[in-house]
């Protein structure tokens, strides 16, 4: 009996410092069906860049695309001071990837990535292996467009962030707290307290 009420006051305690759910980044969905927007085939590469204030962990990352035969790359880039712009991503940090067919156009991604990052700010790049004729598209005109975006054609990525098309793009993960916060820091010390009263009964028994 001792033993279960120890493990419950502990778990009490350290549900204080559990992650916490978040969604990271989200664009919403985009009002148009193609017009402006992308081709998404050939090799190309889309570019998002987002901040995150405090340690993060990614559990998914989608962008609204339609599909075609073929692979979608999905990659977490660091930021790079290029000095022209600041629109170049810098080096893959994270990649994965995910086996398409042809479809309509839908949020389409990856999930179960637990990528850890910390603060900071960072590009998610997708790169479709479709072939040249590929008529897919990733729409612009998200509600609620990112900062900055980048393109990549023929091995030279190109600033998009004027160019209006503001892509969508969401970023699921979960927020690491690392100090206590107050409620959980008075939980902590309840907690503790109760370990020594039960110990205490404990020896008089």
């Amino acid at each position: 009996m001792f033993f279960r009420r120890l493990s419950f006051i502990l778990a009490l305690c350290l549900a204080s410092g559990a992650a916490q759910a978040a969604l990271v980044v989200d664009t919403g969905t985009p009002s148009n069906a193609v017009g402006s927007g992308w081709a998404f085939n050939g090799n190309h590469s889309y570019a998002g860049r987002f901040s995150v204030a405090g340690a993060l962990t990614i559990d998914s990352i989608s962008g609204y695309f339609s599909t075609d035969a073929g692979t979608v790359g999905v990659s977490l880039f660091s930021n790079s001071g290029d000095g022209d712009g600041g629109f170049i991503p810098g080096s893959v940090l994270q990649t994965a990837s995910v086996a398409t067919a042809a479809g309509a156009l839908a949020w389409n991604g990856v999930s179960a990535l637990d990528w850890k990052v910390g603060p900071g700010t960072y590009w998610v790049v997708f790169t479709s292996s479709y072939s040249a004729g590929s008529q897919s598209s990733m729409p612009g005109m998200a509600p609620q467009a990112l900062g900055a975006y980048a393109l990549m054609q023929g091995g030279q990525w190109y600033d998009a962030s004027f160019l209006g098309l503001g892509q969508a793009l969401r970023v699921d993960g979960a927020l690491v707290s690392s100090v206590p916060e107050p409620a959980g820091t008075t939980m902590l010390i309840v907690g503790l307290a109760g370990i020594g009263a039960l110990a205490r009964r404990r020896k008089r028994g």
